[in-house]
């Protein structure tokens, strides 16, 4: 991956975790997203969400800048198990706040299969890391930030949307809940079948 790329990926990371964040802590900013109602029908899922995919969001990008895993392999582990908590316990929340959307049952759909392929990706990265497979982990890490990214482009589609496109609402959201992280999703695929992803040496563990 283009270096450049790979730190404008990381700033954006970073940016939106803050945003995401502040969400949380700056009163008023919840409301103007619609999910305020979470807050007093189903707290734990919305702190979960909250606090945890943000911290995956900030610490991912990281994880692929190569001199960073070669000058201190341990820290590159230690981020590594961050992440891989920080990502199913944002999942989980994810899942249950999809269940309990407002936006209605299109985007419900997509935000439950983003939580579970979120889950599956970050799992499967977690595991082959365990079993000394490197290849194999850095394939299904490359996948699951694909889908931790989706914070990122949800941001970036939603606004856009809703202003030059002139969609309401009700309208772009639901087509949002998949094209956030579907096309993600793809240009992983792309890179990894390009050949050209990440290299993680196999000296180094998740």
């Amino acid at each position: 991956m283009n270096k450049g790329l790979l730190v404008l990926m990381t700033i954006a990371s970073i940016a939106v975790a803050v945003y995401g964040w502040a969400l949380l802590l700056v009163d008023g900013v919840l409301e103007t997203t619609g999910m305020a109602h979470h807050l007093t029908e189903q707290p734990l899922p919305l702190y979960l969400h909250f606090i945890f995919g943000p911290l995956a969001l900030a610490v991912g990008g990281f994880q692929f800048f190569p001199a960073l895993r070669k000058a201190v392999p341990a820290l590159h582990r230690w981020i590594g198990r961050t992440y891989v908590l920080a990502c199913l316990l944002s999942a989980i929340g994810g899942f249950f706040l999809a269940l309990n959307t407002a936006a209605g049952s299109v985007a419900m759909t997509g935000f439950l299969v983003l939580a579970v392929a979120w889950i599956v990706t970050t799992s499967f990265a977690y595991a082959d890391a365990r079993a000394g497979h490197f290849e194999n982990h850095r394939r299904w890490m490359i996948r699951s930030f694909s889908l931790t990214f989706a914070a990122v482009t949800l941001r970036l589609y939603l606004p856009l949307s809703l202003g030059p496109l002139q969609l309401d609402f009700a309208t772009a959201y639901p087509v949002i809940a998949f094209v956030s992280w579907v096309p993600n999703l793809m240009v992983a695929e792309w890179l990894l079948r390009r050949k050209k992803g990440i290299a993680l040496p196999d000296s180094v563990a998740a």
